[in-house]
């Protein structure tokens, strides 16, 4: 009944926020539809059975519609990473001519372009910073709600929690890789934060993350949280751009959050985090070296199909690629596992380097949005764009053992690399035109 007290609550509380306080609250009931997902939940059937997601994007494009004279200050035209998604798309699309799977590619264009759609709107409705944390702020939530239903249900599945996944994640990795960015994220603002009570409420939600990742023993995610807190704790210390008793502070975190660690792991965690540097061999899952002879063939393919197969298009032809002699458990057609071989051998070469350059310009905006934000003096969204960059970091460590290309939290991360540098590079720099031509 907590589950569903807390649907109805976020829908009514973001639907009257949206008009009260700021329209970026209907892309946080957006997300927040996103992780509980009615339809996954054993109380779906207590909840009228409606489109919740394409309603919550039509409020969203109603939002934008009355606040037009408002939104159009956000020209998401003139992002580098909108750009680069909207060349992604329409390769896309083309490789549809080259599908060997028509149902299944038709199945991710319709799932791409609507994505692409919904950013865009999100990005028209965050037209400042305090919009910026409210959207990263649903992301939170969310991730936190998910953990919580994962904590209420507990290993089920062996050493793993399953059958609570989000709509384009269900599987246990799936949901891991969507959950693992927002531990540093978490973590950032943990440290940011000024007051006991917000400090509390980033210090739950990150240990409720925390210990998702930990029960759904996922060793991809569990590597990239390593990797991404890592790198965010180690730029804290070492940056020459500080906070006075900076680096005392960021001790006493990494000594909490050690503490925390050590807490919250258990014996069957620990094993599995073993197997990361030896092949765990079973019947039914492909060892590490099986893996990398799946990405060896996904390679192959991609030179006799050099434009791509279209969704699916590794499964379907892995059979001939991948040697009679390795053993891949129950089927031929297997997975390749891994995003970066997902994008080459269904989009082909052309897809595959403008993913790269995606990537790339997300990282390239946030650091020239940091160059700006030393010559303002402004640390705290300095070290936001740090902790953007390591979510994209932990999200691109987790995709490399899994196909996320079409995921929902990698489209949300790079929104936000989007709309903060519309918030602290565009607009700022836009401001300071018009100061000169008015002297």
């Amino acid at each position: 009944m907590l589950q569903i007290l807390l649907f109805a609550m976020t829908h009514i509380g973001c639907v009257v926020m949206s008009f009260a306080r700021a329209p970026v609250y209907a892309f946080v009931l957006y997300q927040a539809i996103y992780f509980i997902h009615p339809a996954n939940r054993w109380w779906g059937y207590m909840v009228p059975n409606l489109p919740y997601s394409f309603m919550s994007v039509a409020f969203m494009f109603l939002l934008v519609a009355v606040n037009f004279r408002t939104v159009k200050n956000n020209r998401f035209y003139k992002v580098p990473t909108f750009k680069w998604q909207l060349l992604l798309l329409l390769v896309t699309w083309f490789t549809y001519t080259q599908a060997i799977a028509p149902w299944h590619h038709s199945q991710l264009l319709d799932a791409y372009t609507k994505m692409f759609i919904i950013l865009l709107l999100a990005f028209l409705l965050i037209s400042n910073a305090k919009h910026l944390n409210i959207a990263i702020w649903g992301y939170l939530f969310g991730a936190w709600f998910s953990s919580f239903i994962v904590f209420q249900t507990g290993r089920n599945a062996g050493d793993r929690v399953e059958g609570v996944g989000t709509v384009d994640a269900p599987e246990a990795n799936g949901l891991a890789a969507a959950l693992a960015p927002a531990i540093v994220i978490n973590l950032y603002y943990f440290w940011v934060s000024r007051t006991i009570k917000e400090k509390a409420f980033f210090a739950i939600a990150g240990v409720f993350t925390a210990n998702a990742i930990v029960l759904i023993n996922s060793r991809a995610s569990f590597l990239a949280v390593a990797i991404s807190v890592s790198y965010f704790m180690w730029k804290l210390f070492f940056s020459s751009f500080q906070r006075p008793r900076q680096k005392a502070t960021v001790a006493w975190i990494a000594i909490l959050g050690l503490c925390g660690a050590a807490y919250i792991v258990d014996y069957g965690f620990i094993e599995r985090m073993k197997t990361i540097k030896s092949e765990e061999k079973t019947a039914q899952k492909e060892t590490g070296k099986t893996r990398l002879t799946f990405w060896s063939a996904a390679v192959e393919v991609s030179k006799d199909h050099p434009l791509g197969l279209g969704a699916r298009g590794f499964d379907a032809v892995s059979h001939v690629y991948v040697p009679s002699n390795v053993d891949t458990g129950q089927s031929r057609n297997r997975s390749v596992h891994s995003t970066w071989l997902e994008v080459l051998t269904e989009q082909g070469y052309t897809g595959f380097i403008l993913f790269i350059f995606l990537l790339s310009s997300a990282y390239f905006t946030l650091r020239k949005i940091r160059k700006s934000l030393i010559e303002e003096g402004n640390i705290d969204a300095y070290f936001k764009m740090y902790a953007l960059q390591c979510s994209l970091m932990c999200f691109a460590v987790s995709m490399t053992f899994m196909n996320r290309f079409r995921a929902e939290i990698l489209g949300w991360l790079i929104l936000f690399v989007a709309a903060s540098y519309n918030v602290y590079f565009l607009k700022r720099n836009t401001i300071d035109k018009k100061g000169l031509m008015s002297k």
